[in-house]
């Protein structure tokens, strides 16, 4: 994509953000914002929609397996769904709330009547059902907050599975980039190693000094040195992926363990339109539906106070044996509506309505927070990405100059041209040139984590995904 389109990109997402937000949100005019800096003009973007499963990206079927392992078995996932099912079950009674309600009541005893002086048994049946009209819209009010409140459940949910997503892969690529640099740190100590031998042997015959041999025995420990930390970093990554994916089989635990390269992001990124990020972004649609469910409770709180119509109808029996109850000397029956005017309770409901419009006010600002945050996201995770495959490119070619380096030095030095100073600061300039590109891989491979959190991918509604997801990932 030329750059021309990257800026155009970058401008249209910032304002499709905010006058969308501006839309939805509030009648208020959405707060000015300055235009985000441009994309990296480095990165080869391209506006169609980013794929579902992004971690896929980075090539490496293991993080797939990974991936998909979790999402079947994470703890906080399985919260999260249980939460859509109690949401969704809220919302289903309150929707019965519309409905006409009734009730049947049975009963039975002895009874004495004063005036006559006699008493006798007696049975008695009653039914009764009731329906408010729901003339000013409270009950459908309070049954939209209750099926929003479901929504933002789901959205949330959603969330849980890009967020767990990103874990796994940030982990495992931390995972990956420790295990990079220990096989580094490993094969500089063994270089170094050889280096102490060699400084040993020339002191022994008169051509080095007691000076070169502790120096390069100094160089060596501190190599050594940060050996058993990456080890331990290996060992705390693999943990958390153990707890994050509520227990790994033995031969995923002995995957992890065993070498691999940190993986590496795609030459092409799909970064999608301002429009599909709206759309996408889970935390985004859940900020939406609980400002909905919101407004939906200050029009509720609003009519609360309002006079109520119920209908109601109801029937009675009573008669000395069961088998007399249909005899019509002891029927009675009331039809007819009722109104209900709560009229004192004036100064209550207006504090409920104060409470419900601070609480819509609440959700607002975190939706409008959300939003405006929503480029920006986007906006730093590729200057992240772009800044890292930068300095890994870097970092590549100092590698191979100090490998060439190292090697002419330890040369020049056996030959007696250089002195050990040179070889000592060859080796230690290629050890931290070796660490700091595994640590820009790392870098990049995060980044890639990032973006992919920040287009909001991760999920999807198509059954297709759903059941291939179950079933070990999708393909």
């Amino acid at each position: 994509m030329p750059l021309s389109m990257r800026k155009a990109v970058a401008a249209a997402l910032a304002t499709t953000l905010v006058t969308g937000a501006a839309a939805q949100a509030s009648p208020q005019a959405a707060p000015s914002t300055q235009a985000p800096p441009p994309l990296a003009a480095s990165l080869d973007l391209d506006a169609s929609a980013p794929r579902v499963d992004w971690w896929s990206g980075l090539g490496d079927p293991q993080l797939d397996q990974l991936v998909a392992y979790a999402l079947r078995r994470n703890r906080d996932l399985r919260a999260a769904e249980a939460e859509v099912r109690r949401a969704r079950a809220l919302a289903k009674l309150e929707g019965w709330s519309l409905l006409p309600t009734g009730s049947l009541a049975a009963s039975g005893g002895r009874a004495r009547d004063a005036n006559f002086d006699t008493q006798g048994g007696f049975v008695a049946a009653e039914g009764q059902v009731a329906w408010e009209a729901d003339v000013f819209g409270r009950l459908r009010a309070n049954v939209r907050a209750a099926r929003l409140d479901a929504l933002s459940a789901e959205e949330a949910r959603r969330g849980a599975m890009t967020a767990i997503a990103a874990q796994i892969a940030s982990t495992y690529v931390e995972l990956r980039g420790a295990q990079t640099r220990l096989a580094a740190a490993e094969a500089n100590a063994q270089a170094q190693s050889e280096t102490l031998r060699l400084t040993r042997v020339l002191n022994d015959a008169g051509r080095g000094t007691p000076l070169d041999v502790s120096r390069a025995q100094a160089q060596l420990e501190s190599t050594r040195s940060a050996i058993p930390l990456l080890r331990a970093q290996i060992d705390g990554a693999a943990a958390a992926l153990d707890v994050l994916a509520a227990g790994l089989t033995p031969e995923m635990k002995a995957a992890l363990l065993g070498a691999g390269a940190v993986p590496e992001p795609p030459s092409r990124l799909s970064v999608g339109t301002p429009e599909g990020l709206l759309r996408r972004r889970p935390d985004i649609r859940e900020a939406q539906a609980r400002l909905d469910a919101a407004r939906a409770r200050v029009r509720a709180s609003k009519v609360d106070w309002w006079p109520r119509l119920t209908f109601l109808a109801s029937a009675s029996s009573i008669a000395g044996q069961i088998g007399q109850l249909d005899q019509n000397r002891g029927f009675s029956f009331t039809l007819g509506p009722r109104i209900d005017w709560p009229a004192l309770d004036f100064r209550r409901n207006a504090l409920r309505t104060e409470a419900a419009r601070a609480g819509a006010e609440v959700e607002y600002e975190r939706y409008e927070k959300l939003v405006l945050s929503g480029a920006r996201d986007l906006d730093a995770a590729l200057a992240d990405l772009a800044g890292a495959l930068q300095a890994e490119d870097n970092l590549t070619v100092s590698v191979e100059a100090a490998r060439r380096a190292a090697e002419i030095s330890r040369l020049r030095y056996r030959e007696g041209a250089d002195p050990f100073f040179a070889v000592l600061d060859a080796e230690r300039s290629l050890a931290g040139f070796e660490d700091s590109l595994a640590v820009a891989r790392t870098r990049s491979a995060l980044a890639y984590v990032r973006l992919g959190q920040a287009v909001g991918a991760g999920w999807s509604d198509d059954p297709a995904y759903v059941a291939s997801t179950a079933a070990g990932g999708p393909g």
